[in-house]
């Protein structure tokens, strides 16, 4: 944990988890999920069931508080990629997973959708596994949990802000 300045604040560039990636990106669209997730957890504070006490230095920078947010306020989306929902994946989406399958399944990483195909043609994602962020081939390499378009902050920014977030 480290104090970081609010609305806009952001840990030092070199630093950074996988909630980091998203939250940087969305921000380079316009919209700062560090004010928008704690004014949220602050509003309605009984479906932030993880949050012990309402920080903003760190509750947007993780899983569980993001993906309440995003089911709240963005479009959900199919989590598969079969038939017609392969086409719904597109640039600037977020993608919210599990490491585990359900039904032991909890929300342990998120990142944003790639404008590039893999090998497979299914989208990379921008992300951020460990040890910087990264663009990979990992779209259905784990479970899905949700997929999200985030209403006010177009695709072209958002991926832009990822990629640099991304960029050694």
């Amino acid at each position: 944990w480290v104090a970081i300045g609010y609305p806009g604040g952001d840990p030092a560039p070199d630093r950074g988890v996988c909630t980091d990636v998203v939250i940087r990106a969305v921000r380079a669209a316009g919209v700062d999920l560090q004010r928008t997730i704690h004014e949220d957890i602050l509003a309605r504070r009984a479906v932030y069931t993880t949050v012990k006490r309402p920080d903003r230095s760190i509750d947007h920078r993780r899983v569980t508080p993001m993906l309440t947010y995003l089911r709240a306020h963005a479009t959900s989306l199919p989590t598969t990629f079969d038939g017609a929902a392969v086409g719904t994946w597109e640039a600037g989406d977020i993608v919210v997973w599990s490491f585990a399958p359900c039904p032991s399944c909890t929300p342990d990483h998120v990142g944003i959708v790639s404008d590039h195909n893999g090998p497979r043609g299914i989208p990379l994602v921008l992300h951020n596994i460990g040890p910087r962020p990264s663009e990979d081939d990992h779209l259905d390499a784990w479970t899905v949990l949700g997929h999200f378009r985030l209403r006010g902050a177009s695709a072209p920014e958002r991926i832009e802000g990822a990629r640099s977030s991304a960029d050694p």
